[in-house]
This record gives structure tokens, sequence and C-alpha cells, in this order.
């Protein structure tokens, strides 16, 4: 894998150009500080034309998925997928209950797992993760069972652990092996009327048998509307809600509400190690942004549905703001990948844009990515996602991804 160099850092008001000679000016400029032992990154703003000369693929590589024929490419219920050092693709396909796996042309080799309560076998919802495992191993989470099992490269089943409470989910494996964990919320739990809700959501760190080695906190998770009355209680997305994200970056973990461009980056032992802004205007949504939200939500539903759902939202309070972003992903090779929320009243295939940011917290410029496709993985010359066609059939497609002057 290519290292990526770490630069110096500067001190407390020191403003550099985060660009090589060959970068041109337009890479946004940072300023570096230290804050009790935390590195803080201020990044401008990237220009529309901070673009990266990385190149997605045009197509799809490989497409995996099928309406008809070999039942082994029918998928449903995808929640991940990862790409092994030999180019084997490993599908978490719940629908199943199994890990598929595919060769690097998306030929299917096996089918791991299926429904139970055995040793390497998953509930209904699992399996829920697939993580890469120190020594070319994979490790993957059932989070209704609080299970993680290990598998091996074959498909052959090494160990199952149960997770301690309140954790139940893997959502990341460190590269020396330890685990980060979250759990979920229960939304009805507790609710009396009607309102917004937004519970919270705990974090952690295990070592690899799943025992507990530090907790990350609480964080507030998405906004919902819940309207409760009688002996009914309907739960609805809120529009524009904002939430937690995670990802792993390199050596670190992040963990950040959306609620404002600042992402927050945790070591090994839980330590708050960096903070990285950039800038950022926050707006509100407007009474007119709503209502052409729930009119594209509700557009294929019945006149009986969509009215009784019109009903229901028609006190729901505005979120305060939009969020700061949509998604965050880190790369296999220390970059993080931090999506544009994108403005109200788009069209359903825009394209994602991504700020990218270097191992250093610092923005290196824009890269866009096919509409469309959940991203679960960015390897060194690959992006490995899901998508659906208008039918509802998954597909998990693998795209090239070229980066040039990197």
């Amino acid at each position: 894998m290519k290292t990526i160099p770490r630069a110096a850092l500067y001190v407390a008001g020191a403003m550099i150009a985060c660009a090589d000679d060959d970068e041109g000016p337009s890479v946004p400029a940072s300023v570096v500080r230290d804050s009790a032992g935390v590195t803080i990154v201020e990044n401008e703003r990237p220009r529309p034309d901070s673009r990266l000369g990385w190149r997605v693929g045009t197509a799809p590589a490989i497409t995996i998925g099928t309406a008809v024929g070999d039942s082994a490419y029918e998928l449903f219920g995808v929640t991940d997928a990862t790409r092994l050092p030999d180019g084997k693709i490993v599908v978490a396909n719940t629908g199943s209950s199994e890990l598929r796996a595919f060769d690097a042309s998306g030929v299917h080799q096996g089918s791991w797992g299926g429904q139970g309560d055995g040793p390497g076998e998953f509930s209904t919802a699992g399996p829920s993760a697939v993580e890469p495992w120190p020594g070319d191993s994979i490790g993957t989470s059932d989070a209704i069972a609080r299970r993680v099992s290990v598998f091996d490269a074959n498909g052959a089943h090494g160990r199952t652990f149960v997770l301690e409470a309140p954790y139940y989910r893997l959502r990341g494996v460190l590269p020396d092996g330890k685990l980060f964990l979250g759990n979920g919320t229960t939304l009805a739990a507790g609710v009396v009327g009607t309102g917004v809700v937004r519970r919270d959501i705990a974090y952690g760190i295990a070592g690899p048998d799943g025992g507990l080695l530090a907790t990350l906190g609480t964080h507030a998770g998405s906004e919902w509307y819940v309207v409760s009355e009688d002996e009914r209680m309907t739960v609805y997305a809120q529009p524009f809600a904002r939430s937690t994200l995670t990802a792993l970056w390199a050596d670190l973990i992040v963990v950040s509400p959306n609620d404002r461009y600042e992402i927050r980056a945790h070591g090994g032992d839980g330590t708050l190690m960096r903070i990285v802004r950039r800038d950022h205007d926050l707006r509100s949504p407007t009474a007119a942004d709503v209502e052409d939200h729930l009119f594209r939500e509700y557009a294929d539903a019945s006149q009986e549905e969509r009215a009784a759902a019109l009903a229901d939202l028609r006190d729901m309070p505005r979120v305060e703001t939009f969020p700061a972003f949509r998604r965050i992903v880190g790369d296999r090779l220390g970059f993080l990948w931090v999506e544009e929320y994108p403005p109200p009243g788009g069209t359903d295939d825009a394209v994602p844009l991504w700020t990218v940011f270097d191992v250093d917290g610092r923005v290196r410029g824009l890269v866009t990515t096919p509409p469309d496709l959940r991203i679960f993985e960015i390897g060194a010359d690959y992006i490995l996602g899901s998508t659906a066609d208008e039918f509802g059939l998954e597909y998990v497609q693998l795209w090239t991804l070229d980066r040039v002057g990197t």
C-alpha cells in the first residue's frame, strides 16, 4: 500500500498553502495549531475549481447482482461489502443471512454463514457489517445477536464472541486490531405525545476479543418526528435530519455530529486527537423547502396515504439548519472524504461532491463520485458500493479510481 508522508505541523497562526507547486493556487489554505494536546486544523472552503485530478471510471468495472438466473447473484438487504487483498469481494447479504464471496471478476465463489444460532451463523437481520481483519481475514457483526464472527479469506469460520452491552454493532477495525463499536436506539422507548425525537448513540473501543477498552461517550443520533396519540404511534423521518456520522481515518476514529462542519477524530484509546474544521455557511430550511421535500417524498403514495401523512406533519417543526455534510468515508490511503449536503430541490441523480482531506486534516481538493452509489469502501484504486434500480433490485458495484497526481 502506498504510504502518504506526513507533513510538519505549523504552530498557531501559521498560514500554509496546503499545496505543492504543481497543484496550483486553487488548493485552499489551512491553519494548524495545538490546543491542550489536540491538533486543530482550520481549512478554507475549496473553490469550485479546486478539483483533484482523480478520476472515477465512466461505468462500473464489476457489477454483482441479477433480476433472474442464479440465486447466488440475487441480492437483497445488502448492508456492507469489502474487497480482500486477492481481489475477492465479500458481500453482507441480510436477505439470506449470508456472506457471499465473489472473485475479482465478480463470479460467485461461495456463500458463508446462513441463518441460525450456531458458530458463524447469523440472525434474520445479519450480517450487519463485514470489515477487513488483521491477517487477511474478515470480521462480521450480527447486531441482533450482539455477536462478532471471524472468517478466513476462504470462508472458514474461526471464532465468534459476544460484545459487551450496550454495544452490538461492529463499525470498523483499526490497523492494530482494535474494534470500533456502536449501538442503536429504540425510538419508541419513552415517547409521550407528539414531537421531534433525537436519541443518543453510544460508541466504544474494544480489543480483538470484544472486551471493552475505552468509551467514546454518547452522541446525538438522527432526528425523527413522532406522532403519538390514543393508541397510534407513527414515526416519520424528519426532513433534512441531522445525525452523527462515523468513519475510520487511518489509525483514528471519527465520530462527528453533522450539525456543523467539524470533524472530531479520536485515537485508539479514546483520546480526542484532532479537530478539523472547514469554512461552511449554515442555512436554515424554509417552509417552501419542507413543502417541496414532502411533495417528493410522497409523490408515489396513494392519495389516502399522502393525505394522512401530510395531516400528521402539518405542525411538524423545522430543523434549525441543514446538515453541514452528508457522509464521511476514510479510504485505505489515509484520506478522509466528506460529502457535501445536497441543496434542497435537487434531482435524484445529482452527482455527489466530496471534499478530500489528507492524513493531517488539510483540504486537498474536490472529487465527484457516481450518483446513487452507497459507498462501503474506497481503496487505493477502486470504490466499492451498492445501488438499486427502479424496481428496487440491488447490485454491488466496483468502480475504478485513478488518483492522478497523488
